[in-house]
C-alpha cells in the first residue's frame, strides 16, 4: 500500500513537472507533423526504448497540451493515440507515460515531447498593378499572390508554394498557351507576363499549398488556398485620318 501511494505521488510530480515544462518545449522543438482541416495523425509509443514492456491492465496515460487525459487500460493493442480531427490552429504537445498495474512497480519516465502543429488552410490574395492594359504595352506585368494570414506565424521551415493558371475570355489556357503568356517555371508568389500580350479578358489564379521539407503534412493534397484577379487587355487604337477642308 505504501509503495502504491509513493508511486501515485511520483506520477503526479511527473505530471506537474510536465505542465510546467511543455510550453517551453513546444517553442523549442520542430513539429513532428502538420495537420490541416480535419486531418489526424497516429502516435504510437515505442516501448522497446524504456526497458519495460507493458502488460494487460497497465495504464497508458497521455498528457496533451499539459492536460492529463483519462488513463487507457492497456489490452495489448490499444497503445496508439489518434489526434483529434478538430484541433485548434497552432502547436499541440503530446507526452505518454506508463503506470504498471503492479503496485510494486514505478511509473515510467515521461516520453519526449511530440509536437503536432495544426495549420490553417492557406489564405492568399492575388493582385495586379492595374486592371486595364493595352496590347502595345512594352513592360512586363507582374501578378502577385500574397499570404493574408497574419494571425498565426508559420513555424520555421514551413513556406507556401504556388501553382499558377490563367484563362482568356473564360477559356482555360493550355500549359503551352500559359507559357507563351508568361513565366510559369517558378512556384513563387509572382507570375510575370510577357510584353505586348494579345487582347482579351484574362483571369489569373494562384493555388497555394504548404511545403515543409521532409515533415509530413496531413492531408497535403487538400490543404490549399485559391485566389484570383482579372485584367483586361485592349487593342491599341488604329491610326486616325485627317481630313482637310477649305
Amino acid at each position: 500500500m505504501i509503495m502504491k501511494t509513493n508511486a501515485t505521488k511520483l506520477k503526479w510530480r511527473i505530471f506537474g513537472f510536465l505542465m510546467f515544462l511543455l510550453p517551453a518545449a513546444a517553442l523549442a522543438q520542430t513539429p513532428s507533423a502538420y495537420v490541416c482541416g480535419t486531418g489526424t495523425v497516429k502516435l504510437t509509443p515505442n516501448f522497446s526504448t524504456m526497458g519495460y514492456t507493458p502488460v494487460t491492465n497497465d495504464k497508458i496515460i497521455w498528457t496533451i497540451d499539459g492536460n492529463v487525459q483519462p488513463a487507457i487500460v492497456y489490452n495489448g493493442s490499444n497503445a496508439t493515440y489518434e489526434t483529434s480531427s478538430s484541433l485548434t490552429d497552432g502547436n499541440h504537445t503530446y507526452v505518454v507515460t506508463i503506470e504498471p498495474n503492479d503496485p510494486k512497480l514505478c511509473p515510467s519516465s515521461p516520453s519526449d515531447v511530440i509536437n503536432i502543429f495544426k495549420l490553417p488552410p492557406p489564405a492568399i490574395a492575388v493582385s495586379a498593378p492595374g486592371s486595364v492594359y493595352c496590347t502595345d504595352q512594352t513592360e512586363t506585368l507582374v501578378i502577385t499572390a500574397s499570404n493574408t494570414n497574419t494571425t498565426l506565424p508559420l513555424p520555421t521551415g514551413l513556406s507556401l508554394r504556388y501553382v499558377w493558371s490563367a484563362s482568356k475570355n473564360t477559356i482555360a489556357l493550355t500549359p503551352t498557351e500559359l507559357a507563351n503568356l508568361g513565366d510559369v517555371s517558378a512556384t513563387t508568389e509572382t507570375f510575370t507576363t510577357k510584353v505586348k500580350i494579345a487582347a482579351g479578358d484574362y483571369n489569373f489564379t494562384a493555388v497555394a499549398s504548404y511545403t515543409a521539407g521532409t515533415t509530413t503534412i496531413v492531408p497535403a493534397a487538400t490543404c490549399t488556398g485559391t485566389a484570383a484577379t482579372t485584367i483586361k487587355v485592349t487593342v491599341k487604337p488604329g491610326q486616325a485620318t485627317i481630313t482637310v477642308t477649305p
